[in-house]
C-alpha cells in the first residue's frame, strides 16, 4: 500500500492547514486523499467532502470517507467538474507537489481557496520552470510558510522540511443564483396521458421518471434491511452503480441533472453558447442549488439568461484569448514559453498555442495534451462564430472531435474553422488567419472589451 509519496498527515497539521475556517456545508475537495486523514478531519467540521486518489487500495478507503469520489486521477479533474467548490485541501505528491499546486490554481473556481503542504524546497529552490511559475503565484495570489521538519512524529516519518503554501483566487458573483422558480409545474406531474413531442417536456419527464424509479429503488433497499436485520444482516447495504462508482441518492440526481442540461442544450441547438466558462457555471448551479426543481419554466429560464448574457460571456472569451496568446510572446515575464510569432499587445496573423495535441510512438495522434488549450480553441471559434454571423461550431463541432477524425498528422497543414493549422509532435500548434478581416474584427472587439483603441485599418 505504501509508495514514496504515501505521508498521512498528522492531524495536527492538517487543523493549521484549515486554520480556524468555518467549513460547514462547505465544498471541499482532497486531491490526493490517500488513507483519509484529511477527510476524516473535514467530515467532522461538517464539510462536503470530495476526493481523488491514484492508489487502488487507499481509492476504497476514501470512496468510503469522502462524500463524493470524483475519480482515481487529480491530474485529469477539469475546470468543469469542481466549479462549485469553495476550498482544495491538499498533501500533495512531494515528488510532483509543485504539478499539483499548479493544476489546482487552473481548475479552481473563482472565489476558491487552496492550502497545500509541500517540499519546502519546492518554493525555496525555484530551479525550474514549473517552480518558477509557482514562486509568480505565491508572490501575486497568497504566501507560503517553513513548517520545519513536521512529521517527524508523523505515522510514516520524513525527515525534511515542509512548506505550507495558502493560495486565494480573486471572486466573482455567480449570475445563476436567486434566479428560478421553487414551485414545482402540475402539468409535469401527470403520470398518465399522450403528449405531443417536445423536447423540453421529453427531457424534463425522463428527468422525473428516473427520480422517481430511484426513490422506489431505496425505499426496497430501506424495506430489505428490515425484514433481514433479525437475521443479524443489518449491516447490509444497497445502492445503484454507475459504470465507475456507487452513487447515493443526493448525487444519483445532481449527476443526472447535469447529463439533462446538457442534453437538452443540445437538442435545442444552443451548442454555440456553450463556452467552457458557461459549462463550469452549469456545474456550479446543479451542485449548489440542486434543490432547484428541474421543470418546464426553470429550463426557459435558462435559456432565456444564457441568450441575454451572452454578449457579455463573448466579451470574456476575447480577453481569454488575447490574454493567453499574447502571454506566450518572447520577452514574457510569466514564466511560460514564448515565441517571436506572438506579439504581446495584439494576437497576431500567425500564432502558437502550447499544448494541445499528444502523440505516441511515431506519429500517432493519442488524445488531447491540455484541455483548457483546446477548450480554449473551441471557445475562440464560438466568439468568431458571433462576430462574423458564420457557423463553424455546427461545421466543425468541437476541436476534440475534429482532430481525432481527421486524425492529425505534424508537420502537415490543415484547415479548421478560421485558421490553417499545423501541429507538432511536442503538442504545439502553429495557426494561421485565413482572413485578413476576421482578424482585424477580433483585434477590434478584444480592444473595445478592455477599453483601449486599435487602428481601425490594419
Amino acid at each position: 500500500m505504501f509508495n514514496k509519496d504515501f505521508y498521512p498527515t498528522p492531524e495536527n497539521i492538517i487543523h493549521l492547514m484549515i486554520n480556524g475556517e468555518d467549513l460547514t456545508d462547505k465544498f471541499v475537495l482532497e486531491p490526493s486523499s490517500g488513507s483519509g486523514n484529511i477527510l476524516d478531519v473535514l467530515n467532522g467540521l461538517g464539510a462536503k467532502t470530495i476526493a481523488c486518489e491514484t492508489n487502488e487500495d487507499l481509492a476504497l478507503i476514501s470512496k468510503q470517507k469522502a462524500g463524493k469520489f470524483l475519480k482515481n486521477d487529480f491530474l485529469e479533474v477539469t475546470r468543469e467538474e469542481v466549479s462549485h467548490i469553495d476550498f482544495i485541501i491538499m498533501n500533495p505528491p512531494f515528488s510532483a507537489d509543485d504539478k499539483h499546486i499548479a493544476h489546482a490554481w487552473e481548475i479552481a473556481p473563482d472565489g476558491c481557496q487552496i492550502v497545500s503542504l509541500c517540499n519546502y524546497e519546492t518554493i525555496n529552490n525555484q530551479y525550474s520552470l514549473r517552480r518558477n511559475r509557482l514562486g509568480g503565484l505565491i508572490k501575486s495570489y497568497g504566501f507560503s510558510d517553513n513548517l520545519g521538519d513536521v512529521f517527524s512524529d508523523a505515522e510514516r516519518t520524513t525527515g525534511i522540511d515542509i512548506g505550507l503554501i495558502r493560495l486565494f483566487k480573486p471572486s466573482t458573483d455567480n449570475s445563476f443564483e436567486g434566479y428560478f422558480d421553487m414551485t414545482e409545474d402540475e402539468e409535469e406531474r401527470q403520470e398518465n396521458g399522450i403528449m405531443s413531442y417536445n423536447a423540453v417536456r421529453e427531457v424534463v419527464q425522463r428527468y422525473i421518471g428516473a427520480c422517481k424509479l430511484y426513490d422506489e429503488v431505496a425505499d426496497n433497499a430501506i424495506a430489505m434491511n428490515g425484514l433481514v436485520g433479525v437475521f443479524g444482516l443489518n449491516q447490509l447495504t444497497f445502492s445503484l452503480e454507475s459504470k465507475e462508482k456507487d452513487t447515493d441518492v443526493q448525487n444519483f440526481k445532481v449527476e443526472l441533472q447535469k447529463r439533462a442540461w446538457k442534453w437538452v442544450f443540445s437538442k435545442m441547438g444552443m451548442n454555440k453558447y456553450m463556452t467552457a466558462s458557461l459549462k463550469e457555471e452549469l456545474n456550479r448551479f446543479t451542485e449548489r442549488q440542486s434543490k432547484v426543481p428541474f421543470t418546464m419554466k426553470n429550463i426557459y429560464r435558462m435559456f432565456d439568461m444564457v441568450v441575454q448574457t451572452h454578449d457579455l460571456r463573448m466579451q470574456k472569451v476575447f480577453i481569454e484569448v488575447f490574454d493567453k496568446l499574447t502571454k506566450h510572446h518572447k520577452e514574457n515575464r510569466h514564466n511560460v514559453e514564448g515565441w517571436k510569432t506572438n506579439s504581446h499587445y495584439m494576437v497576431n496573423e500567425k500564432f502558437i498555442l502550447e499544448g494541445v495535441v499528444s502523440y505516441g510512438y511515431g506519429t500517432k495522434l493519442t488524445g488531447i495534451y491540455d484541455s483548457r488549450n483546446v477548450n480554449l480553441i473551441d471557445d475562440f471559434v464560438k466568439a468568431l462564430d458571433y462576430i462574423t454571423g458564420q457557423n463553424n461550431v455546427e461545421e466543425y463541432g468541437s476541436f476534440y472531435q475534429w482532430s481525432n477524425k481527421e486524425d492529425l498528422t505534424p508537420n502537415k497543414w490543415y484547415r479548421f474553422a478560421y485558421w490553417e493549422i499545423k501541429v507538432f509532435k511536442k503538442g504545439t500548434m502553429h495557426a494561421k488567419f485565413l482572413s485578413r478581416d476576421v482578424w482585424a474584427m477580433f483585434n477590434q472587439a478584444v480592444a473595445k472589451s478592455k477599453g483601449y483603441e486599435l487602428p481601425e485599418n490594419f
